[in-house]
């Protein structure tokens, strides 16, 4: 098998970086298994190991490849230099970004007016206090999920500007409670006019009754755990437009929610789930009978959630649209090879 044309060398690394750690490499094409001799596997993101400093005794590399995400070592001889961010494409900086961007697991709580009897919502910490103090019992969840947010400030702009994916509530505010749940910052946090304060909260007491623990999958970036509210308005916010279910678990025990005009709205291919290739963001929730024997939504499980990380742990960005069909191709041939045998 010919290796693939344009396969990276030195003219896509930056001159005389000699230190590794924390940088995108690239990969010489014979470090590489033959059928993975490809440009998009030579980007190598380094994180750790002697090899990546080159005054140390041992030379070996820990990281992951960037396409894919896939964990692994190389020595520090496999590598032709540090890729230069000018000249990376499109999907590689993007897919970059969700590896250093840094991440903040978060909640979000927002005064219910039904139950606020003492109208406090939308008041500062120093009016609430002077009506009887930060009440859990009057919240409801909004949001729970894993943010790129660094501290409060980025939060509060995020919750502003671009409501996460699965954010059902009104643009954080004064009055709304902030949990950082993990962390030296560890907590809970009240929106004041200025800053935030740090409270007691006893979440308990809280209304997360109609909470939905899903597993969301932005192109580009690894699958994430969140809460959001059963309300179709959230699951739409997940997709970006009307939802559609598509059917992948064997024990039909779980269903994807994708955007149902994902190949009208040019959405970038995501993920491959069963025979179809899926565009765009989506996600993952429990499928579940009420009492009545209705289909309901459920939360997914600690283990369905561990299963469907590793099941869509692989991103297609990098892929062409060439590579995309002829993986659609394939897929239905073997699915028409089943039904016959």
């Amino acid at each position: 098998m010919q290796n693939e044309p344009g396969l990276l060398d030195k003219n896509s690394c930056i001159p005389d970086d000699r230190d590794y750690t924390e940088k995108l490499l690239i990969l010489k094409p014979s470090a590489l298994m033959e059928d993975f001799r490809k440009p998009y596997f030579q980007y190598f993101y380094a994180m750790s190991g002697f090899g990546c400093k080159p005054d140390k005794l041992g030379s070996k590399v820990y990281g992951k490849f960037l396409a894919d995400g896939e964990n692994c070592y190389f020595y520090r001889n496999d590598f032709v230099g540090v890729a230069d961010k000018e000249q990376l494409p499109q999907w590689a900086k993007k897919r970059l970004e969700s590896f250093t961007s840094p991440k903040m697991q978060i909640r979000i709580f927002q005064i219910n007016d039904i139950r606020d009897s003492e109208k406090v919502i939308f008041g500062s910490y120093d009016e609430a206090m002077k009506k009887g103090g930060i009440r859990p019992e009057i919240y409801r969840q909004v949001y729970g999920g894993t943010v790129n947010c660094s501290d409060l400030e980025s939060v509060f702009a995020l919750c502003n500007n671009k409501h996460p994916p699965g954010y059902y509530g009104h643009s954080l505010s004064v009055s709304d409670v902030i949990e950082i749940c993990s962390g030296d910052k560890k907590g809970f946090y009240y929106c004041d006019r200025i800053g935030f304060q740090k409270i007691d909260f006893d979440i308990e007491k809280a209304d997360r009754s109609d909470i939905l623990k899903v597993l969301i999958i932005e192109s580009g970036k690894d699958p994430y755990t969140a809460e959001i509210r059963d309300e179709l308005q959230a699951k739409q916010s997940v997709v970006g437009g009307l939802i559609e279910p598509v059917y992948f678990a064997r024990d039909d025990n779980a269903l994807i929610y994708c955007d149902e005009e994902f190949l009208l709205k040019g959405y970038e291919p995501n993920r491959k789930a069963g025979e179809l290739i899926i565009h765009g963001t989506f996600m993952v929730v429990g499928n579940g009978e009420n009492r009545y024997g209705e289909g309901i939504e459920v939360s997914l499980t600690d283990k369905q959630i561990s299963e469907y990380t590793e099941m869509f742990r692989y991103p297609l960005i990098y892929m062409t649209n060439e590579e995309i069909a002829g993986m659609q191709e394939e897929t239905e041939e073997q699915a028409e090879d089943i039904s016959l045998t």
